[in-house]
């Protein structure tokens, strides 16, 4: 017999939009220090991240006139991998923000180095100049 093929619905929000999004929440979580938090309010959340969804979709016609990509992070949230990707997006930054620290430190350790090397090279060369008649005498 003659089959129609079975309609693929269309994802509301594809892959660059999901990459779009992650990558704006994870931004601006950072600009505001909230890096570790913000994993652990979504690891703890995240059963509920379809419930919150829903909630969002019923909110989106009064929300949505306000911003308009609630539909999108409406749609977002509806995924568990996506809050995992988010999260695993954080983490990231985490690290790369801790790496970034220990350059930062290390530059700092260097640089103190680098003072306390030429402090004692100009002792040597005052205390040369002071003393280089005196050593002379004995």
């Amino acid at each position: 017999m003659f089959r129609l093929p079975k309609p693929e619905f269309p994802q509301p929000i594809d892959e660059k939009r999901r990459d779009e999004l992650i990558e704006a929440i994870a931004k601006r979580v950072k600009q505001f220090g909230m890096i570790v938090p913000a994993i652990f309010f979504l690891e703890m959340n995240k059963p509920l991240s379809y419930l919150g969804s829903q909630a969002m979709h019923f909110f989106a016609p009064l929300v949505g006139v306000f911003f308009n990509t609630f539909d999108d992070y409406a749609y977002f949230f509806e995924d568990r991998r996506n809050v995992e990707l988010l999260i695993q997006r954080l983490e990231a930054m985490a690290l790369e923000e801790q790496e970034e620290e220990r350059r930062a430190k290390e530059l700092r350790k260097q640089e103190k180095e680098r003072r306390r090397k030429m402090l004692e090279e100009a002792r040597r060369m005052r205390e040369h100049a002071q003393g280089g008649t005196g050593e002379e005498k004995e």
